[in-house]
């Protein structure tokens, strides 16, 4: 089977919610995460580039997901906000440090 922009997108959704464990995702937190990847799913990734590295990829997603919750319980929310999810993904991407995890998209609105 081959690889989509959005079945890409379905699998980083599903990585951040085992990241998350049993906190709620809002469904700003969903859309937050959608806005820093679907655009980012290039063909040139889907083509070449996602079969070898969506593993490391999928590790940080699961990274920001336990991070984001992390921000959310420590602020005793009982969902994952929208700013979690930037804040954590921020965070990670300047620890990750490569080029597919994750392009930072512009300022949270």
């Amino acid at each position: 089977m081959a690889y989509t922009q959005e079945g890409i997108m379905a699998q980083i959704w599903v990585a951040f919610g085992q990241g998350a464990g049993a906190i709620r995702v809002s469904q700003e937190a969903a859309l937050e995460l959608r806005r820093w990847y679907f655009d980012a799913i290039t063909p040139q990734i889907i083509d070449q580039q996602w079969e070898i590295q969506a593993v490391q990829v999928l590790d940080r997603i699961r990274a920001i997901g336990s991070l984001a919750a992390l921000k959310a319980t420590i602020a005793g929310a009982t969902a994952i906000s929208s700013q979690d999810v930037y804040v954590s993904a921020s965070t990670v991407q300047d620890l990750s440090d490569t080029q597919l995890c994750p392009p930072k998209p512009p300022v949270l609105s």
